[in-house]
């Protein structure tokens, strides 16, 4: 860990032979200063950055409330898929072949998670992804990640989703990129339900990835245990998520928030969720503190956000509006106040790595003996 510098590292993260220390100082390539964040999130949230732009049409309905708490906001992102598809029509790319840059263009239509395509390329950058390797993307939604990282990195990545109809979506958006769909696809389903069933096939992945959708899987435990049979021994993981501010804990306000608002019953401190991925059984666990970098992102869509009101109504509907103003304005008093971000890597340790550990632990003491030093020459065995 001697790339990361030793600050804070006692009381942020506890002190662990496995644990490299993490930092909230970032690789000046990660970096994302507010104002780099102003001129991207236009773009991330589908937001005007040019006359052309101000002609889009994104129109979405507001599909059923929260579903019970096991799981997504319906009203969070179904709206997302008759968006996209809109869209598209407005620029005139209703049928036909797409490329993954129509797709990345339509920011948040097409990435969910926080930083959109700078989040994909850190994690084609933090994992080494190739064309020699298999990816399990958890939580893939309309396959904005997938689609992207797999073109770039020339990966093969199979994504798994819970709702049904952006799950869809995403497939039939795959399939119009030529070349993509050989090496992307998505399947429905509960990730945990699949990995029991054996529908999702024991160690058969060289990485899992998940970008902001942890949050949402009440069941901790056996969502890591799924993770950790789906991939390969010796695989490498990486999770962004939320998680509290070091040393930080939730007021009754900010719990509420976080359960009826964003539907995410399970955000706990960075030292429980680096304990939760150790019991699981992996190794080599690092934690990166995205907090400072996510709040100033959140606000600044906010504030974008709420200056394109005239717009949205007229392509999205008010409705559509006021409840991403009203999620938008939670989402920012929470990171302002307790909530902070994580990016989590590690990995599920080799046999080889295994023998290794248990032949550290023998006792290699002299059982007797003599060796060979030289030709007929020897010696008492001394260890």
């Amino acid at each position: 860990s001697s790339h990361f510098p030793p600050r804070s590292r006692a009381h942020i993260w506890p002190p662990d032979a496995r644990r490299r220390t993490p930092t909230s100082k970032m690789h000046p390539r990660c970096g994302y200063a507010l104002s780099r964040a102003v001129p991207a999130l236009r773009h991330a949230c589908g937001l005007p950055t040019a006359p052309a732009l101000r002609q889009r049409a994104v129109a979405g309905t507001m599909r059923g409330a929260a579903t019970e708490r096991s799981g997504m906001t319906e009203a969070m992102y179904n709206w997302r898929v008759v968006a996209i598809m809109n869209a598209l029509k407005e620029r005139g790319k209703e049928t036909g072949d797409l490329t993954v840059e129509d797709l990345t263009a339509l920011g948040h239509l097409d990435q969910y998670h926080y930083l959109g395509v700078e989040a994909n390329d850190h994690v084609i950058e933090l994992l080494g992804l190739d064309e020699s390797v298999h990816v399990l993307d958890i939580g893939s939604g309309i396959g904005g990640p997938a689609r992207y990282i797999a073109a770039k990195s020339g990966c093969t990545i199979t994504g798994v989703e819970l709702q049904e109809d952006i799950c869809v979506a995403g497939q039939e958006l795959t399939a119009r990129v030529p070349g993509l769909a050989d090496r992307v696809s998505f399947k429905v389903g509960d990730i945990i339900s699949m990995s029991k069933e054996g529908k999702i096939a024991a160690e058969s992945f060289d990485h899992v990835m998940s970008l902001l959708v942890f949050l949402h899987i009440p069941d901790r435990t056996s969502l890591l245990k799924a993770c950790y049979d789906a991939m390969k021994p010796g695989g490498t993981f990486i999770i962004e998520d939320f998680a509290a501010k070091p040393g930080k804990a939730f007021t009754e306000q900010e719990k509420s928030w976080l359960l009826d608002v964003v539907s995410a019953p399970n955000v706990s401190t960075p030292e429980t969720y680096a304990k939760d991925l150790e019991a699981a059984g992996f190794v080599d666990i690092e934690l990166v503190d995205l907090s400072g970098i996510w709040q100033k992102w959140t606000k600044a869509r906010h504030v974008l956000y709420r200056e394109s009101e005239e717009e949205t109504v007229k392509t999205q509907g008010k409705a559509v509006f006021e409840s991403r103003v009203k999620f938008y304005e939670v989402i920012d008093k929470l990171f302002a106040g307790n909530l902070g971000g994580l990016r989590i890597t590690g990995r599920k340790p080799s046999p080889l790595e295994a023998r290794l550990l248990e032949g550290r632990t023998k006792d290699l003491g002299s059982t007797g003996g003599v060796v060979n030093v030289v030709e007929g020459k020897t010696r008492q065995r001394v260890l």
